[in-house]
């Protein structure tokens, strides 16, 4: 349909009938409102009818479409490890339309891993310019040393994050970063709980990918995310016989008390720092013979937590026991493994089993 307008308000152009033509564009926007040569040809015929100030807005419109268009193809390329011609990609928006949000937010964290500190730093200060109101670029120059850490990433850079990046997810761990945390996790579940459990959470169940690996080892699965894309795409899988939209907290203070027999969280609680408020609710919520299992990113010259520049927390083993004692789950048991790669270079985890301690 689109083409078929599209190629009559040519027409009414060609034949020297520009205000049909301009009407008829119009008509193509108003269905199609992201058909970018429809905007090009709606500012082209404005201009020519003298009307400067409309000319240049459906310029401007076009030009955000454009730039969308070519920061999705350099996020195409950054998800399968181009990193050089992604970055070109987002450099070409920008030169298009300089207050696209993504391209900035994308070149930001090509810099950051890329070693560009200052350039990070130049592309998350111009997000916030566009949009105040958004959380994300403000924790990334936390992340890179130009604020003070927050406890946990906020709510929502992690839920449009994980939104934008569902589509992509399962593949892009899979295959371009070596990913094998839900094979580890489920792996742990299984010794740790052989004959299985009646009733198991998976905090952070993004699209299902633990739940899966995991499902012979839980009669009953409750899958907790932030991210609504992601929750869509775990529901898929069969898997979850509930799936509860919240950040972990909120999940857990939901929860009666004792009506969890075992957790997993598969590369989580890489988004938050302190970890206290966490296991107090878990402890509550578990039964007597509780299991939680969980990754984390190693901070091996740390006692505690630290946000590292790539947006992501790293714990201290002798924090975890620390605060896994404190809180009732000091039945301890780490093992050191690298569950992923980082623009080509191993990222150093751990795995570690939490239980019930009297």
């Amino acid at each position: 349909m689109s083409t078929q307008a599209y190629f009559r308000a040519e027409r009414f152009a060609r034949e020297g009938d520009l205000p049909a033509a301009v009407d008829a564009f119009r008509v193509l926007l108003e269905e199609s409102p992201e058909h970018l040569a429809g905007w090009r040809s709606l500012s082209d015929l404005l201009a020519q009818l003298g009307d400067t100030q409309q000319s240049e807005d459906a310029a401007h419109r076009a030009n955000v479409i454009e730039a969308d268009h070519i920061t999705d193809v350099g996020k195409s390329l950054l998800f399968h490890g181009d990193y050089e011609r992604a970055e070109s990609f987002f450099a070409r928006a920008l030169a298009i339309n300089d207050e696209c949000l993504n391209a900035h937010w994308l070149l930001g964290e090509c810099h950051s891993h890329g070693g560009s500190r200052e350039k990070a730093l130049m592309h998350y200060a111009r997000c916030l310019e566009i949009e105040p109101d958004h959380q994300g670029p403000a924790f990334m120059i936390a992340a890179l040393g130009e604020a003070e850490s927050p406890a946990r990433a906020p709510d929502d850079y992690v839920s449009s994050f994980f939104d934008w990046y569902a589509d992509h997810f399962d593949e892009h761990l899979t295959k371009n970063l070596k990913y094998v945390g839900p094979q580890r996790v489920a792996a742990a579940l299984r010794d740790a709980r052989p004959q299985g459990v009646e009733c198991a959470l998976d905090l952070g169940c993004g699209t299902g990918m633990a739940g899966v690996a995991a499902r012979d080892s839980a009669a009953r699965f409750i899958g907790v995310d932030l991210s609504p894309e992601m929750l869509r795409r775990a529901e898929e899988t069969g898997v979850y016989a509930q799936l509860i939209e919240a950040d972990l907290i909120a999940a857990l203070q939901g929860l009666p008390e004792g009506s969890v027999d075992a957790a997993i969280a598969a590369d989580v609680l890489v988004y938050v720092g302190a970890l206290e408020e966490l296991f107090a609710e878990l402890t509550r919520v578990m039964g007597p013979d509780g299991v939680f299992i969980a990754t984390f990113e190693t901070n091996p010259a740390g006692e505690s937590w630290e946000l590292s520049e790539s947006g992501r927390y790293r714990h201290s083993d002798a924090y975890l026991r620390q605060v896994s004692a404190e809180y009732g789950l000091g039945q301890y048991a780490m093992s050191e493994l690298v569950l992923r790669e980082e623009y080509g270079e191993p990222v150093k985890s751990m795995i570690v089993t939490f239980g019930r301690s009297s």
